[in-house]
């Protein structure tokens, strides 16, 4: 072989063991386990509930799991999706409409959903004071959605309006405002910021119930049918091993345990179920018709 060809075939060798390097090394993990499991959340409440909520978890699956676990909380429901996208969390906690962008962009899998979830709800509020008893009642009025990327505080509330009464938000009320957050969308209502808001139903009940809101300060003027809600899920590459952990951790959260009867309490179930795509499907099919499923990377 003469040098020119040698030259030639050292430099092609060199060339694509860079490239298996390369690919090997931005691979996200699937046959390993990470050393901190990365839990990212919907920043649906403020920080102080949530750590409140989570944390207790994260301890029961960590001891469960023999794994290390990190809360991370991000700043809004769009730069959750996209932690997951960058590999920066491992175990998400999604309600169902960003779970159906994170599975369409990502692949993200299922793992498991509490018994709620399964027939979940959304609650029109007004004030204590107002005597309204329909949705029909408050055109030209202000209105508050929660989140954009919200399941309940959106997506859902937006379907039934236009399916049920044929209230498009935009053209009915004089003002539509996103508040971002379930407990902010209450507190707008309350505080005469805003005539109507929708919010989780879970979440208002929860603030009834621990003293955020009084008796007084809000009214229930409807509640939507339900539908399916809020998921766990994994990456489709993470460790077959972990997910089985993990898995079976959750499913293993039982009533009759004191301790785990807290955690379960936090949480607003009962107990967990296995998830899969499935259940999701009514859910994608508003969004489709809605034409809310924003598939671009952000």
């Amino acid at each position: 072989m003469n040098t020119s060809r040698f030259a030639a075939l050292i430099t092609l060798c060199i060339t694509v063991a860079a490239g298996v390097y390369f690919i090997v090394q931005s691979m996200p993990y699937g046959e390993t386990t990470p050393s901190i499991v990365r839990v990212g959340v919907l920043p649906d409440m403020r920080e102080e509930k949530l750590r409140q909520r989570y944390e207790p978890l994260l301890d029961y699956l960590a001891e469960e799991t023999s794994l290390d676990f990190k809360l991370v909380l991000p700043s809004d429901y769009t730069e959750l999706v996209r932690l997951f996208g960058e590999h920066q969390i491992d175990l998400a906690y999604f309600g169902g409409f960003t779970y159906l962008q994170a599975h369409i962009m990502d692949q993200a899998e299922p793992l498991v959903m509490r018994d709620v979830d399964t027939r979940f709800t959304s609650l029109f509020l007004v004030s204590q004071d107002n005597k309204a008893h329909d949705l029909a009642e408050f055109k030209g009025k202000v209105f508050s959605f929660g989140s954009r990327l919200s399941t309940s505080g959106h997506l859902m509330p937006r379907h039934f309006m236009l399916t049920e009464q044929q209230i498009i938000p935009e053209d009915f009320f004089s003002e539509v405002r996103y508040s971002g957050a379930h407990d902010k969308t209450a507190y707008l209502v309350r505080d005469g910021e805003v005539d109507l808001g929708v919010s989780n139903s879970e979440i208002i009940m929860n603030m009834f119930r621990d003293g955020r809101l009084e008796e007084n300060d809000l009214r229930v003027l409807s509640e939507t049918p339900p539908y399916p809600d809020y998921v766990w899920v994994v990456h489709h590459y993470l460790n077959e091993d972990i997910k089985t952990r993990l898995r079976d951790a959750f499913l293993g959260l039982d009533m009759g345990d004191a301790a785990h009867s807290r955690i379960l309490a936090g949480l607003g179930a009962k107990s967990f179920l296995p998830a899969r795509f499935r259940e999701f499907l009514p859910l994608k099919r508003v969004a489709d018709d809605l034409g809310m499923l924003d598939l671009k990377r952000r």
